[in-house]
């Protein structure tokens, strides 16, 4: 949930580029079962460390970062609102980058228009971050429950695609 939280958060940065020119994470580290907060980025004991979906969210941010801010619009009427989008453009590699959150309990069904983008098929890799709920989490001693999956996807220029409930999906589209 709070993975899911900061995403939603994270948009607004971007599309406030303007005025938001860095962002921070705190706390950082968290010796597990010697924490004051919850949740903390990265947990470790003596001879392990567990990365939780808050890292995941950061690390598929700064993965897929832009320096070109797109306008992005959601037509969506929930109250208060589910979902959140961002869209950027990596002028090194030419690639657009679609960030959707999707906060709610249940799948959002969407139509995603690239403006300004040649007809055709289009390359990509779609990473889902997103747990069996939304107080999913990553527990010690056990593979991760909440971890990205990528795919490689043929996407045209306005697609649909079903957010799942309670994720982060990153679109990295090759020019």
């Amino acid at each position: 949930r709070s993975a899911i939280a900061e995403a939603a958060g994270m948009t607004a940065f971007e599309r406030n580029g303007d005025v938001v020119h860095f962002a921070s994470y705190a706390p950082l580290f968290g010796r597990r079962n010697h924490t004051q907060w919850h949740p903390d980025m990265i947990y470790f004991t003596g001879t392990e460390v567990f990365l939780t979906p808050n890292y995941c969210v950061q690390q598929l941010f700064g993965q897929n970062s832009g320096d070109t801010y797109l306008p992005t619009t959601l037509d969506a009427t929930s109250k208060p609102p589910t979902l959140a989008a961002s869209a950027v453009r990596d002028s090194k590699s030419g690639h657009l980058i679609v960030r959707i959150v999707n906060g709610a309990g249940v799948s959002a069904a969407l139509t995603v228009k690239l403006a300004g983008v040649a007809a055709g098929e289009l390359n990509a890799t779609r990473t889902v971050l997103t747990g069996a709920d939304a107080d999913a989490f990553n527990e010690d001693g056990q593979p991760p429950a909440v971890k990205p999956v990528a795919s490689e996807v043929t996407l045209a220029p306005t697609f649909d695609y079903e957010a799942p409930a309670h994720s982060l999906s990153v679109f990295r589209i090759r020019s």
